[in-house]
């Protein structure tokens, strides 16, 4: 009886712990780049450069938003981080848009002059994929991502019971024994 629950154990241990650990791989490696988004971003789009907001780019900004955003619903202007990877940013939505569907101008933050960015989504890719695996709709993933990580707690409590001698085992020293 014991070792047929010790060998259920077993094989809920490996199959808890195969399977999820690939998507939980994924998520920590993509997690743990998203760490410097920032620099990815400003790295996969060259042509935004890294300066402290002038008084010119801001004129600049409200000139278009004058100008393009008539009517607009709300208007928004962006400043870049210390870290860079932006430029400034001036956006505005009209009635009846999305937020996805608002029209968005880029500006040097030193010079005010309009720029024409690179369509690539940089570092914010890392960091959305890392809980939201980016290409499905959010609820699924972040349910995907949760069923992973619960399969991994599993996963650990059965090899618990699996390695009964896991921390007599680790510290022991062996000379010339097999697993």
């Amino acid at each position: 009886m014991a070792q047929s629950f010790r060998q259920s154990m077993a094989w809920l241990h490996t199959w808890a712990g195969l399977i999820p650990a690939w998507i939980v791989c994924v998520i920590f490696l993509f997690g743990t780049s998203a760490y410097f988004e920032r620099e990815i971003s400003a790295w996969m789009r060259p042509e935004v450069h890294s300066a402290p907001v002038s008084a010119k780019a801001l004129d600049a900004a409200g000139r278009v938003l004058a100008a393009r955003g008539v009517g607009a619903e709300s208007w928004t202007v962006t400043i870049p981080g210390k870290r860079g990877g932006d430029a400034l940013l001036a956006s505005w939505l009209m009635p009846g848009q999305s937020w996805r569907d608002r029209h968005e101008v880029r500006f040097d933050p030193a010079t005010g002059r309009e720029l024409q960015v690179r369509d690539t989504e940089g570092g914010y890719f890392l960091y959305r994929f890392h809980f939201d695996l980016h290409a499905m709709p959010v609820s699924w993933a972040r349910m995907i991502v949760s069923m992973a990580a619960l399969a991994m707690l599993v996963a650990i409590i059965s090899g618990i019971v699996t390695h009964k001698k896991i921390f007599a085992d680790f510290f022991m020293l062996r000379f010339n024994k097999g697993p």
